[in-house]
């Protein structure tokens, strides 16, 4: 078995991968906002669609929560270096299955109340709503989701679920026959552009097999969705042990970027004219620009956002905590400002930067304050000690 002396090689931290963790983060706020403005089903619609936003969605939202299961694959192959797998399970169980919990409970019951609200399904009353209606195990025809239900914090069950079974496969890479044998895949791997194409050796396959890219968000009935996000979510654990893959990454970041822009233009040109390229496949070329994007941002990251700084810092301490509030937030203000009947572009911004300003707010003077909080939130504790300076300095 492998040493911690062995492992520490690889415990190096990739600053750039947190700069991607963050961004990706945010843009879910501009993403979530976009959804009420393009006629795809959302909780809460406003009535306009947007071709201009959903040509960029349509890009975005082939590789968007990839990419975050590949950040969060890199997150625990770090974790496992410094911590035994009991302690790590013990430590995902907190982090991640408790807030789970509080937030289907508690932070997205607010979704369906505002859904069933606009639709008229519903009477206004949330307390009435909540202690009801909402934990009765149900689902009206047309409503997006169930009573009670998860929403948006799918994310984070299909993280918690797949946690529990990586727990074999990182064991195995602890290992001595473990370290070997990716070290030889690491060079393999780094030759030419092989960073670029090796991945599609299972990606294009696994499309011919399913005839579709359909994501469910249903954690029992998703098997192509299953596939991707455990598929990245592996590459990130293995790619921590291959460092020398993030500079294949950056090496080839020039020729993943021809590749994306490519098959991001034959998207453009299917969803706006009747062509030639019609022959093909839609989901096929979403495929290709779901990895050839991905290799982009992170080779292009690691050439220019390889730092930290104290935004970067900051926004590592906040990036959980606001992602399960954010789409509470943006449908909530997405409700009632929709209604005002201001300009399409005014109400988007109104209801982007409101969530960003209401989540930070909710964050700062609220969510940190209190350690029960903290807990439900997943945000890191402070002692008793720290707690007093804390609230010193918070009073000043």
């Amino acid at each position: 078995m492998a040493t911690s002396n062995d492992l520490k090689q690889f415990s190096n931290r990739q600053y750039f991968l947190d700069w991607l963790r963050v961004l990706a983060f945010a843009y879910l706020v501009f993403y979530h906002t976009g959804m009420m403005f393009v006629e795809w089903p959302f909780h809460i619609e406003s009535g306009h669609d947007s071709r201009f936003l959903k040509s960029i969605m349509m890009l975005t939202s082939n590789w968007r929560l990839d990419l975050l299961f590949l950040v969060s694959g890199v997150a625990i192959s770090a974790m496992t270096i410094k911590m035994t797998l009991t302690g790590f399970f013990k430590q995902r169980l907190i982090k991640l299955f408790v807030p789970l919990l509080f937030a289907c409970a508690v932070v997205v019951a607010p979704q369906p109340y505002f859904e069933a609200l606009q639709k008229g399904f519903i009477d206004p009353g949330y307390w009435q709503f909540w202690s009801e209606k909402y934990f009765h195990f149900t689902w009206l025809d047309g409503m997006l989701s169930p009573w009670p239900t998860y929403n948006h914090m799918w994310y984070v069950a299909y993280l918690f679920l797949y946690t529990v079974l990586l727990i074999p496969i990182i064991a195995y890479i602890n290992s001595d026959k473990g370290i070997t044998r990716l070290a030889k895949f690491e060079n393999w791997l780094n030759k030419g552009a092989r960073i670029l194409w090796a991945p599609y050796l299972i990606y294009i396959p696994v499309y011919f097999y399913n005839g579709n890219n359909d994501v469910t968000h249903n954690i029992i009935h998703d098997n192509f969705g299953h596939f991707i996000f455990a598929y990245i979510l592996i590459m990130g654990v293995l790619f921590v042990r291959m460092p020398s893959v993030w500079q294949a990454f950056e090496e080839n970041r020039k020729k993943s970027m021809i590749l994306a822009f490519l098959s991001y233009g034959i998207i453009m040109i299917k969803y706006n004219w009747d062509t030639p390229l019609d022959i093909i496949p839609w989901d096929l070329v979403e495929m290709i620009i779901k990895w050839s994007w991905i290799a982009m941002l992170i080779g292009f990251a690691r050439r220019y956002l390889n730092f930290s700084n104290d935004f970067l810092q900051y926004g590592n301490g906040i990036v959980y905590p606001f992602y399960i509030l954010h789409q509470t937030v943006l449908i909530i203000i997405g409700y009632y400002i929709i209604d005002w009947g201001m300009n399409g572009i005014f109400e988007y911004l109104s209801i982007a930067f409101g969530t960003f300003i209401i989540c930070l707010l909710l964050i700062e003077f609220v969510i940190k304050k209190s350690n029960i909080l903290r807990l439900l939130f997943g945000v890191k504790l402070i002692k008793k000690e720290r707690a007093a300076d804390y609230a010193t300095r918070s009073s000043t």
